[in-house]
């Protein structure tokens, strides 16, 4: 048995007012069907494994803003080889982009760094600018 929500009235299965039939014969709202519910996910999907982030990758990823020689390398290489490969539960980790960004990212930290020492040398020797006389050690000055 069903009731019109408006006014309170039972409606019973084939009288004229019925939900998704006809208005209500009191208030005369009409009415739809109620509607089934249904899941939102089938449940295979809810259960789905998240691949892990590699360790090694995330590692290298932050040591390659840390002055720490070589380290990055390591660690960026070592994330790079285990995210090629599938994990025991037979799926491949996350982290190879944090792996790649964080090679490219010191790669060219050390390029620009070493075009800067480059400029600097050139600036210093061959435009005749000379540092100040007091640096010189024949003048008699001393850092002691």
């Amino acid at each position: 048995m069903t009731f019109c929500p408006n006014c309170g009235v039972s409606l019973t299965p084939g009288a004229p007012g019925m939900p998704g039939v006809s208005p209500c014969p009191r208030c005369g709202r009409h009415f739809s069907p109620p509607r089934p519910i249904y899941p939102a996910y089938p449940v295979h999907q809810q259960n789905a494994p998240i691949p892990a982030t590699n360790t090694f990758a995330v590692l290298g990823f932050v040591m390659a803003f840390l002055p720490i020689p070589f380290a990055w390398l390591v660690l960026c290489v070592m994330g790079l080889v285990q995210c090629g490969r599938p994990g025991p539960d037979g799926q491949r980790q996350k982290g190879r982009g944090l792996a790649v960004a964080g090679i490219v990212l010191r790669v060219v930290c050390l390029v620009l760094l070493v075009a800067g020492i480059a400029v600097a040398v050139w600036y210093f020797t061959d435009t005749g600018y000379y540092l100040p006389d007091y640096w010189e050690w024949d003048n008699g000055f001393s850092f002691a």
